[in-house]
């Protein structure tokens, strides 16, 4: 074990975002004693929520929506008091200046998702699937929408995302619950407060973990602080291991890499067969609801897109708009997901945000002059290079639909992994998914100390 001044505890937590929290907030309960560790200044992760006096509504920085049923989020935001909001009004897609409704996007997508084969062998990626041309001309243009939605709501590479892990969690398929979209009102990040808020100082933020030493029932966490200077290092029985999948793939010696003594080469194949999906996400402010603006009803001939939820385009580097709606404030938000991200957020702020204002003066058939006057704010966050998360969330390659169940599998009842790439329903890349699995690492930790503890008392009576 590590060697000088350190502290003790029970059980140490790497990584509070909502998973690491949620799995400290469980071992809190049961009585043990806890100390979460994280990098950041903030809690929360990849939950990430600014605020901005002349913005009316938070803004989403990392994760924005509450997707399906997500019981786990649904509790929370009742036991917090939390108001959500379904997210209503109408998809639209544009094709040069013409707009028309896209009510009939998840049925398109169900067609083409629903021959996907969960048990193909052996696995292929989706642009191979793609290649097969299911369903014929017939499906051609539904076909584009499907590779959009696999790049943008999945962030996914379709070379390298297997099919048979779409085919188990890929789309909600006609399931209407789990095609359910939200929002929490007050922000995401006031779910992470809620988790957080027993646990008070056992958190302790703007420790930079740099190395876990371990053996069976023994670990011993090295920390410094942002600047370089080191902490006392933190001797526990147990670790729940609560980074993203970006942070665990990270080569020795990159910024954020945690060494672990010994090295996890149980974990090293398993890692392999998942890819930490890329995204570039900007918000902007406008002066006014343009979409909803009767200058632009007459421009377009339209006056439906009052209720404009979602805007599908065939642009580049911005295919896809969402507004705040059913609340009626002038923010727009433009995604781009997939490999086009990774390029995208080569790009300095500046020209991101540039090449987005770009983007929607195309798509809304404005001139680009007038449209950078309309956008007074714009925010966004580089998820790809930030060397806490290495990318957006996490999706499996070729071969690797069992990877996250591997990954979530403990080590000699002492190492425990938890975080959205671990979990094993379908629901990696989603904050209740991550909740999920915070909880899972918890009750994974309490019956291996429970386990111990009995055997010790055994082995002392003899």
């Amino acid at each position: 074990m590590a060697a000088g001044s350190s502290a003790k505890c029970d059980v140490v937590v790497i990584g509070a975002g909502v998973a690491g929290l949620a799995a400290a907030r469980e071992l809190q309960a049961r009585g043990l004693d806890v100390v979460v560790l994280e990098a950041r200044e903030r809690i929360g992760g990849r939950v990430f929520t600014r605020r901005d006096r002349g913005t009316p509504v938070p803004i989403e920085l990392g994760a924005e929506f509450i997707h399906g049923s997500a019981p786990e989020l649904e509790e929370i935001i009742r036991e917090a008091s939390l108001a959500s909001v379904d997210i209503g009004g109408r998809r639209w897609q544009v094709t040069g200046e013409h707009f028309r409704p896209a009510d009939d996007f998840w049925e398109r997508l169900d067609r083409v998702i629903r021959r996907l084969n969960e048990k193909r062998t052996p696995d292929r990626s989706f642009r191979q699937f793609l290649d097969s041309k299911p369903g014929g001309r017939k499906l051609a243009l539904d076909r584009r929408l499907a590779l959009q939605f696999v790049e943008s709501f999945h962030a996914a590479d379709p070379d390298r995302v297997s099919e048979r892990a779409l085919a188990d969690g890929g789309s909600p398929e006609g399931d209407v619950r789990e095609r359910r979209i939200g929002r929490v009102l007050e922000g995401y990040d006031r779910v992470a407060e809620w988790i957080s808020s027993p646990l008070g100082d056992r958190v302790r933020l703007s420790a930079v973990v740099t190395r876990v030493r371990w053996a069976p029932g023994n670990v011993s966490v090295e920390s410094r602080h942002p600047d370089g200077r080191s902490r006392p290092a933190l001797d526990a029985t147990a670790a729940v291991i609560a980074v993203p999948l970006g942070v665990l793939q990270a080569a020795a010696g990159d910024p954020g890499t945690i060494e672990f003594d010994p090295e996890l080469r149980a974990k090293r194949p398993i890692l392999a067969q998942l890819a930490m999906g890329s995204v570039v996400r900007i918000t902007l402010r406008l002066s006014e609801r343009v979409w909803a603006a009767d200058w632009f009803a007459k421009q377009t001939r339209t006056e439906a897109l009052d209720t404009l939820s979602f805007l599908h385009t065939s642009d580049e580097q911005f295919p896809i708009w969402w507004t705040a709606y059913p609340l009626r404030v002038p923010v727009m938000v433009g995604w781009h997901g997939g490999p086009g991200a990774r390029e995208l957020s080569q790009l300095a702020p500046e020209q991101i945000e540039d090449a987005a204002i770009a983007a929607l003066s195309r798509q809304l058939g404005i001139a680009p002059r007038r449209m950078r006057g309309l956008v007074e704010a714009a925010w966004l966050h580089d998820w790809e290079h930030d060397p806490l998360s290495r990318g957006a969330y996490s999706y499996q390659t070729v071969g690797g639909v069992d990877a996250p169940a591997a990954l979530a599998r403990p080590l000699r009842g002492t190492l425990f992994f938890a975080g959205e790439a671990t979990d094993v329903e379908g629901r990696t890349g989603t904050v209740h998914g991550a909740i999920a699995t915070g909880r899972r690492a918890a009750a994974e930790v309490n019956r291996s100390l429970t386990t111990r503890a009995a055997a010790a008392k055994l082995g002392g009576s003899d």
